[in-house]
């Protein structure tokens, strides 16, 4: 055999302790209890939830674009905000009365808490918006500014994002 020196050495010391205790806790493992697998049914009504709430997005997304004549150059009209409003409010609501139809399942209700924690904060900057809107277009400019300066970067919108749902739902 020849000399092990540094890296070698500890790397023989660890697959012996790693071997050691894989053997003294297989006789441990025999008396607690064992842990299911995930439930894959669970899994599968998690994605079943999602990907019928993010069809709504996908569907309301080009709806909402359509309203709002496919977006908004850096001025953006006050009058222009009040035109589409009812519009856009009923695509809101219809929506709304959509999502309020899909079943959560139990597995999901981290997902639907972090869509309703997302919906809570775009109806808030559509509040804020609707009354800077009737302050008049400066003061519509700002709170338009504002929400690009700050919005993007809440948590609720991420939180959205790695509970699943499309980027689709911003249109919500």
């Amino acid at each position: 055999m020849w000399p092990m020196r540094g890296v070698g050495r500890r790397i023989i010391a660890l697959v012996i302790v790693g071997l050691l205790a894989a053997g003294c806790s297989s006789s441990s493992h025999s008396k607690a209890p064992r842990t299911a697998a995930p439930d894959e049914s669970g899994t599968a009504a998690v994605q079943k939830y999602l990907s019928a709430v993010n069809a709504l997005c996908d569907d309301l997304l080009p709806k909402v674009l359509q309203v709002i004549h496919g977006g908004h150059p850096s001025v953006y009209p006050v009058t222009e905000f009040f035109a589409e409003l009812p519009a856009h409010t009923k695509l809101l609501a219809d929506f709304d009365a959509q999502l309020a139809k899909v079943p959560v399942p139990p597995q999901a209700t981290t997902q639907a808490a972090a869509l309703s924690a997302y919906i809570r904060f775009a109806n808030a900057l559509d509040a804020k918006r609707l009354a800077a809107a009737k302050g008049g277009q400066a003061a519509f400019d700002k709170e338009i500014r504002d929400e690009n300066a700050h919005a993007a970067s809440d948590p609720t919108i991420s939180a959205r994002t790695a509970a699943g749902f499309n980027e689709s739902c911003s249109a919500r």
